[in-house]
């Protein structure tokens, strides 16, 4: 905390002295205000970046400030327009940067002359509207950064005709548009650009490359990703600068071939043409001398056919090929890759490649053949090259997982789902202490899962396959497991032990769905705060479900950071493409999971996995009331607790499940009515009791319950209202007296009625007791005794009677 007036003190006393003046990350009492400065007659480079009670007070007398060449003020946060000042007293400015300070609004029109400004930063700020004689008047510009703004900026770049100097203009995400002037001025620029940018955050039709590109001669950086050009890549731009390093074309909807220049660029290292609609062949021929210090090569999601070249494989100092979601097929023979050559990343995935995988370099890092028709097992050693990251999903390989050295490996992902792998898992696997994300679902293994004891990861998917059973030991305390999904395998038993080991965990997703599970649900499950979603659908559960489930947040604010990443609440520094880790960003965004909501499979993914949050425990054999704490559980999206044994009211706290999406309860034994309130769930799109005992009026037809048909109720006879036919209200049958019935025929069908029912109903008895009689000997005996012992008295009794009237004679 530094107080503003002893500040203030401190400076007059050094005002002759001080020439530079860094204040940067500095929490002030006052607002900072350009007075402070005045005394000091000798400043030259001020920085205030990242303080506090910076307003705009401080700009609007930024004028009298008169000996400043250097000026920075990133991070803010004025919020506010930039205001009109004497900024053209500024003479001797030679740098300003207002990086990231909410500014909005137009340049002022005193933002102008200032004649000595040579690098300019309005990045990642609101301004708006065009650059008029402002700009032009900044003769002395050399750099001119003004990315993620609202700039409209003219395809034919005019304002910048004046301009000797420039050498780097960086505009990307901004508001490019189409001026009157581009289609008849062509103006020869004064400048030579080393470094160009541009993009477009508006949806246009397809623009040409500004005309005065094709007097440029020292670029050394070029990058107009996203912004939608027209024709195909443009090979002049690569003829016309020799000089240049990187080319980044990335979603420009260029179209046609690719063809190698006919001279060398010995500092081209990056080439970005990826997510276009190029076709053809990749050309191979001499690349390696018209590339010789290629590095990162990125073609991928475009058209392209044929097989991939072994000479592009073998570049010398080829660091990442990325290929990937194109239509390249054939077999990879054993020589495309050397062993011992320096590539690192590989991606190949999305393709129609096939045979064996190839020998795979011992140098390499990330190998990405996921969506491939690649066949046969995989190499034995396959593990102890230095891969990192290894993803062969949705192939059709064979054969056991290969072991491991776990000395040697430092395997962090491990992809292979959907194959024909079988077998059981490694125990090495288990052990690896750089394994984050195992994925071998889809598969035919079998044997036990096994224990995590001394695994770190966070993500474990081993759905569908021939799993029986858990291991004793499963996970310790603190294990940073996010993802367990062991959904559709054959594992029996109870999940008590493995629950009590993942009580400290940092457990989101439990996917248990489609097995043999018995038991009572652990209370212990309770203990899992972090969880969003939960699964133990399709097994066979029994007891009452835990009252404290309905305690859990089931609340995406407690994700891990890991998951945070994925939805983007805690990106950082942008990765860059080509420094990426074991586990990057983009990697985490695969992520998915399948879970019943709105009776349909759905599988989440990405940002949407991370905001999904849900409890199935239906098809189980679970009994009792239904818990009213779950009625607590007010950020949960679905619930379904169909085909159990359950009894009971539906809870009236139910009616705070205000985002919940889908509620099924049917096809229990629910019953009285349904709670009249359940019609404020406003976000409700699927609801079902049917198939229940509930009794009594459906509640009124608002919000969401307006939407629900017949097919929610069904099978509940004692319901009544909107939208069954039966009605709550019952009306009197009311006779005409006008009708003449013969009352006469009347009684004769009653009779014959009567008559008939009485015949059948005592044959029917007869021929029972006859049948009874004859299969149990027991009740035949006791039927005769019976019928003796009544035929005597009776006897006696009659005889009785005849002897008391005789004598009374």
């Amino acid at each position: 905390m530094i107080d503003g007036k002893k500040l203030r003190e401190s400076l007059r006393a050094l005002s002759s002295s001080i020439r530079e003046l860094h204040m940067s990350y500095n929490n002030f009492t006052e607002t900072i205000l350009a007075e402070d400065f005045y005394d000091l007659k000798n400043l030259e480079d001020l920085r205030l970046n990242k303080n506090n009670n910076m307003e705009n007070e401080f700009l609007e007398r930024i004028g009298n400030l008169t000996s400043l060449k250097v000026l920075s003020l990133t991070y803010c946060e004025i919020n506010d327009t930039l205001p009109v000042a004497d900024w053209s007293k500024l003479k001797k400015l030679e740098e300003l940067n207002l990086i990231q300070n909410g500014f909005e609004g137009f340049l002022p029109k005193s933002f102008i002359n200032m004649t000595s400004l040579r690098v300019l930063k309005l990045s990642e700020n609101h301004f708006v509207g065009k650059f008029d004689s402002n700009i032009a008047t900044l003769t002395s510009l050399e750099y001119f950064n003004f990315t993620e703004n609202q700039f409209e900026i003219p395809i034919s770049f005019t304002p910048f005709a004046n301009h000797s100097n420039l050498k780097v203009i960086y505009g990307k995400g901004n508001k490019v548009i189409l001026d009157s002037q581009h289609s008849s001025q062509i103006w020869i620029p004064k400048f030579q650009l080393q470094k160009f940018s541009l993009s477009s955050t508006i949806e246009t039709s397809s623009f040409q490359l500004p005309k005065f590109l094709s007097y440029q001669k020292d670029l050394r950086s070029l990058d107009f990703s996203s912004l939608k050009l027209e024709g195909g890549f443009p090979h002049w731009l690569l003829e016309n600068n020799t000089k240049l390093n990187g080319v980044f074309f990335r979603n420009c909807s260029l179209n046609g071939t690719m063809q190698l220049p006919l001279h060398p660029l010995r500092e081209l290292w990056s080439i970005d043409v990826s997510a276009n609609t190029i076709i053809g062949e990749i050309l191979s021929k001499n690349i390696s001398f018209i590339y010789p210090n290629l590095r990162h090569l990125n073609m991928s999601r475009n058209h392209i056919q044929g097989s991939i070249p072994r000479e592009l494989c073998q570049m010398e100092l080829l660091y990442e090929l990325d290929l990937s979601s194109n239509q390249l097929s054939g077999e990879i023979s054993e020589d495309t890759f050397e062993v011992g050559q320096t590539i690192k990343f590989l991606k190949l995935s999305n393709n129609k490649l096939e045979g064996p995988i190839f020998t795979i370099p011992t140098n390499l890092k990330s190998l990405s053949l996921n969506d491939n028709n690649f066949s046969g097992k995989l190499s034995s050693n396959i593990f102890n090259t230095s891969i990192v990251s290894l993803d062969v999903s949705n192939n059709h390989l064979v054969g056991k997982i290969p072991s491991l050295l776990k000395k040697l490996s430092r395997l962090s992902e491990l992809r292979m789902s959907n194959n024909h792998f079988e077998g059981f898992i490694p125990l090495e696997l288990t052990q690896l202490e750089d394994l984050q994300y195992l994925d071998l679902s889809q598969n035919n293994l079998s044997g036990l899962v096994p224990s995590f004891l001394n695994s770190f990861l966070k993500f474990i998917h081993l759905r569908n396959n021939h799993l029986t059973g858990l291991s004793k030991k499963m996970f310790f305390g603190n294990s940073p497991l996010v993802m367990l999904d062991l959904s559709y395998n054959e594992i029996s038993g109870g999940i008590q032990d493995m629950i009590e080991d993942l009580g400290y965990s940092k457990l989101i997703f439990l996917l248990l769905k489609g097995n043999h599970i018995t038991g009572d649900i652990p209370k212990q499950l309770c203990q899992l705060t972090n969880l969003t979603m939960l699964d133990l659908s399709d097994n066979k559960f029994s007891g009452e479900i835990p009252h404290c489930l309905g305690t859990m947040p089931f609340d995406y604010k407690n994700l891990d950071p890991l998951l945070k990443e994925i939805q983007g609440i805690s990106f950082g520094k942008k990765m860059s493409l080509y420094s990426r880790t074991s586990l990057s960003q983009s990697e985490l965004k695969k992520e998915k999971a399948s879970f019943i909501s709105k009776k349909r499979i759905d599988t989440y993914t990405g940002s949407i996995l991370a905001y999904m949050s849900g409890i199935d425990l239906s098809n189980n054999k679970l009994k009792g009331n239904i818990p009213h704490e779950l009625g607590n559980l007010k950020r949960i999206h679905t619930l379904n607790l169909s085909h159990n044994d359950l009894i009971g009211q539906i809870p009236d706290s139910f009616s705070k499940l205000m985002q919940t999406e889908s509620l099924d309860l049917s096809f229990n034994k629910l019953s009285g009515e349904i709670p009249s309130k359940l019609n404020i769930l406003t976000s409700l799109e699927v609801f079902s009791v049917a198939h229940n005992n509930l009794s009594g009026p459906i509640p009124e037809s608002t919000n969401q319950f307006a939407t629900f048909d017949e097919s929610s109720y069904e099978g509940n006879p004692f319901l009544c209202g909107t939208p069954l036919p039966k009605s709550c209200h019952r009306t009197p049958t009311i006779i005409p007296n006008d009708l003449d019935f013969d009352k006469d025929n009347d009684r004769l069908v009653d009779m014959y009625v009567f008559n008939v029912s009485f015949v059948v109903s005592y044959t029917l008895a007869l021929l029972t007791t006859a049948i009874a009689l004859y299969i149990n000997p027991f009740w035949r005996q006791a039927w005769f005794y019976y019928m003796e012992f009544v035929t005597c008295y009776y006897f006696i009794v009659d005889n009785f009677y005849r002897f008391c009237n005789s004598k009374n004679m």
